[in-house]
């Protein structure tokens, strides 16, 4: 039953994001005068219905009108479904041997990414169980999508009683809306509704953006084979190094793969996909409405993240200002403009005043790279480059330093080096083909700048801006693969080339996948843990706060599977519960840049405060309603010596009503 339930809410949230998503972006591009196939508009219409939506939804949040997202959503998808002409949904499939192809590519491409990310928030004997850093990652998302629930302003779930800044939770809000609306299960929502979508659309835009750029299928299959599959070098080095097979992140970047178990990051990959290939139609024939989308698509996407908002806006305005000087046309520039100014009217007013997030640290990442244990671990090159600087031998040095960047850049990019070749393609259009300009600016300014910076807070999160070096060039091997294709001809030198190619590009996702399943989950909640979250969740007000414990990095689990206040400081007390937390998962609370010492003293003198008096008091001053705490790693005090009411309590856990 369960499963046969399951299939049934799939089958919803596939009709509802059709009439939330689909239908409303297809009525925006049927605004346009260029003529874009069915499949064109299903999956650009998505994708655009999605930011559209998710604009619209938050616009509506901060004014209090929130309550009339459904019935605007309705009413334009009467409109869209009245215009519809019976030639939308004449449709050509592909010959049949081409149509299997793609369907294969697909279904192997989007059940590899699920598995990375679906088997995490499912019930295994009782317990809720995650994989990999799902058990913090995925429990913040769902903290926020609730959090958003209820209402502007947004406070910080985790965080209670501060606004929620420094974080682009827009990803989120479609998510929180399908809960909120639809009564869809977070865990289902997180974990698995939405990731299918995503990986859809990720591998359905590579299939599109590179069949524009080869001008062919085999070109857009290569595309959706790169973004699905293409990881790093880094299986040669654990090869090397013990034998294995594995060494996604050896050489730093995460795989564009793996981005399904980062909703921000593989949304802002859709985003931009769409926005190039949608540019290509602005730049050919520039329209009003291909403006406007542009856009929305442009001037959100740092709210989604950052780091692909910073690339491509920047990129905007460099080749905005050179059709300005050379043709003397603002196009593209007031493109750029208005796409800066929709993204500082959604950043700034969620952004703290404590200055930049960045910080010049150039080289950290290529030198961390070669001497970190869980990297290249390659102290003989570090020993000779500190040796010949002491020794003044540039010549050495220079030598050693390029030795390590080449490394690094050829390790992150795998196979997909084969996109250079596309670049120099583009070199011969690139001071007349703005396209090209905004394209290949983005895969240098994405490359370059984590070579300069470092975020404050947690120095690798700047990484992430490679990812879009890493897709886009992916992309570009698509063409090149088709050229050289034509240039054999032969039937079986295509499919030997073909199995080189796989087997070359394919063992880092191999491997991904191997090491969820090679051990048992990472953490889990008990179903003590989940019938008491249940009780906060049924029986507290929904402006509660509640205290927990602080973690104990030094606490030993001595089960298989670790509860998951001993795997991690987790916000699973928010996200489970709804109910927000007066300080938990404080490693995300200080990214954020929020002043935590305080709260985290607080927290620990009340939890070994063995003075009634004085712990009545220090909890009372917290101003929280509730103490949640699993009995293993309760407060010293002896609680009924305390005013405080115990209102749950089973073998694991106790809740007190302060």
């Amino acid at each position: 039953m369960p499963y046969f339930l399951f299939i049934i809410q799939l089958v919803g949230f596939v009709f509802l994001v059709v009439s939330c998503f689909t239908l409303p972006g297809i009525f925006l591009l049927g605004k346009s005068k260029n003529e874009f196939i069915f499949w064109e508009k299903i999956i650009l219409g998505t994708v655009l219905g999605l930011i559209f939506f998710s604009l619209l939804s938050y616009l509506l949040l901060v004014i209090g009108l929130h309550f009339l997202l459904l019935p605007i959503i309705f009413v334009i998808d009467l409109f869209t479904i009245k215009k519809l002409s019976t030639t939308f949904l004449q449709f050509n499939l592909l010959p049949r041997k081409k149509l299997i192809l793609l369907l294969l590519v697909f279904i192997l491409g989007v059940a590899g990414q699920l598995l990375i990310i679906a088997p995490s928030g499912i019930y295994l004997n009782g317990d809720l169980v995650f994989w990999s850093s799902h058990g913090h990652d995925g429990l913040w998302h769902i903290s926020l999508m609730q959090e958003y629930q209820r209402g502007y302003p947004l406070q910080n779930p985790v965080f209670a009683g501060e606004r929620l800044v420094n974080y682009h939770f827009f990803s989120d809000i479609a998510p929180a809306d399908f809960s909120k609306f639809f009564k869809f299960p977070d865990l289902d929502l997180y974990f698995r509704f939405f990731p299918l979508i995503y990986s859809i659309l990720l591998g359905a835009l590579a299939y599109l953006l590179g069949t524009k750029l080869g001008r062919s299928f085999t070109s857009g299959i290569f595309a959706a084979i790169f973004t699905y599959f293409a990881g790093s070098f880094g299986y040669i080095v654990t090869f090397l190094q013990n034998h294995t097979i594995g060494g996604e992140s050896v050489f730093w970047a995460s795989q564009p793969q793996s981005s399904i178990g980062n909703p921000p990051q593989i949304v802002a990959f859709i985003i931009v996909l769409t926005f190039f290939y949608l540019f290509s139609f602005f730049v050919a024939k520039p329209e009003k409405i291909l403006f406007l989308i542009c856009t929305m698509l442009a001037g959100s996407l740092a709210v989604f993240k950052i780091y692909g908002g910073i690339v491509l806006l920047v990129s905007l305005g460099l080749v905005g200002l050179r059709q300005l000087i050379r043709e003397r046309k603002p196009h593209i520039l007031l493109l750029s403009i208005a796409s800066s100014l929709l993204s500082a009217v959604l950043y700034f007013p969620n952004a703290s005043s404590s200055g930049s997030f960045l910080i010049i640290e150039p080289w950290w990442f290529i030198r961390t790279m070669v001497v970190a244990p869980n990297k290249l671990n390659w102290m003989d090159l570090e020993l000779k480059r500190q040796t010949y600087l002491a020794e003044h031998n540039l010549k050495r040095v220079i030598q050693v330093e390029l030795t390590a960047f080449l490394i690094f850049f050829f390790g992150n990019l795998g196979l997909r080096f084969i996109g250079l070749f596309n670049l120099l393609k583009f070199s011969k259009g690139f001071f007349v083909n703005y396209f090209y300009q905004v394209v290949t600016l983005v895969i240098i300014i994405s490359f370059v700048l984590p070579l300069l910076v470092l975020q404050k807070g947690v120095a690798p999160n700047t990484i992430q801006f490679l990812q879009y070096f890493l897709i886009l060039l992916g992309i570009a091997s698509a063409p090149v693969i088709d050229r050289l294709f034509k240039t054999l001809k032969s039937p079986v030198l295509i499919l030997v080339l073909t199995s080189i190619i796989v087997l070359l590009a394919v063992p880092t996702q191999v491997s991904l996948i191997n090491s969820f399943y090679s051990r048992l989950p990472f953490a889990k909640i008990s179903r003590q843990d989940l019938m008491a979250l249940q009780y906060l969740k049924t029986q507290t007000s929904s402006n509660s706060v509640i205290l927990t414990p602080p973690y104990n990095k030094y606490f030993r689990s001595d089960q298989s599977i670790p509860q998951i206040w001993a795997w991690s400081d987790t916000g699973y007390v928010t996200a489970l519960s709804s109910r927000r937390s007066y300080l938990a998962d404080t490693e995300q609370v200080d990214i954020m840049g929020y002043n935590l010492k305080n709260r985290q003293t607080s927290e620990e003198e009340i939890f070994s405060q063995t003075d009634p008096k004085i712990f009545t008091e220090e909890v009372r001053n917290l101003k929280v309603d509730y103490l949640y705490f699993p009995i293993a790693i309760k407060p010293k005090i002896d609680l009924s010596k305390t005013p405080f009411v115990k209102v749950f309590s089973n073998s694991e856990v106790e809740i007190w009503k302060i």
